[in-house]
């Protein structure tokens, strides 16, 4: 049986390739001026051969609904960061004189959940369902009365509700796909394999320009969707015999 050479679900990958073949089309005229195979329509046909693998495997009508959904984690996403920022800071200042304290509602509202850079929609979810759990009326008086905004934290409240129920709709719909047999993976594998070049190739041709190369970033694009990368556990190391 063939096995699938990318990380993540069908539909993860396959709306990954997607954005990435959208900046191709975005960028067409510097790229293809470095590479002429790239001219058009090597992207339009790309995002072709995306969509149609999309409608053949997971469905059309899944396809835009779950394009619909992240749109929606996304934008609440970038509302909610404010709001976790501006309420973290409100915090520190307000319980500075009380330290002890002040780590305690830190964790409490999740926000040693919330890693310094790089987070991903499931670090966003997960401090959210902390913050959404644990911020009771008694710690919300708390917070108010140490200076915070009572509007802005029933806004942020509202907001990690929203971000949990888009969540687990993007999740559901990218479960609720068909069964792809092993031609279709080998299709699947083809398109991975294509996007991957690509990529790797703007990496190269365009060392010099991040903003450019950040947005062929495969990774980064897979993420986007949601996906999270696995752990990798170490074993403890034993030690030695004397």
């Amino acid at each position: 049986m063939t096995q699938r050479q990318y990380k993540g679900t069908d539909a993860q990958m396959l709306m990954a390739s997607s954005q990435i073949a959208e900046r191709g089309i975005e960028h067409v005229d510097i790229l293809s001026a470095r590479r002429p195979q790239w001219k058009s329509p090597f992207f339009l046909d790309l995002k072709s051969r995306i969509s149609t693998a999309f409608d053949k495997n997971i469905g059309v009508d899944i396809l835009s609904q779950i394009k619909e959904a992240t749109a929606t984690v996304t934008d609440t996403i970038a509302t909610a960061h404010r709001g976790i920022m501006d309420l973290k800071v409100e915090i520190e200042v307000g319980f500075r004189k009380n330290p002890t304290r002040m780590d305690a509602l830190l964790i409490l509202l999740g926000y040693n959940k919330l890693p310094k850079k790089n987070t991903t929609q499931a670090g966003y979810v997960n401090m959210l369902q902390t913050l959404k759990s644990n911020l009771t009326p008694e710690v919300k008086t708390e917070l108010v009365q140490a200076g915070a905004n009572p509007t802005a934290i029933d806004s942020l409240l509202q907001q990690a509700v929203q971000l949990i129920e888009a969540n687990d709709r993007q999740e559901s719909l990218k479960v609720n796909r068909k069964t792809v047999n092993s031609v279709n993976v080998e299709e699947l594998n083809d398109i991975y394999d294509e996007v991957i070049s690509v990529c790797k190739l703007v990496s190269t041709y365009f060392a010099d320009n991040k903003v450019l190369v950040d947005q062929f970033n495969f990774t980064n694009a897979l993420k986007a969707q949601g996906y999270v990368p696995s752990v990798k556990k170490t074993n403890p190391t034993t030690p030695p015999t004397k």
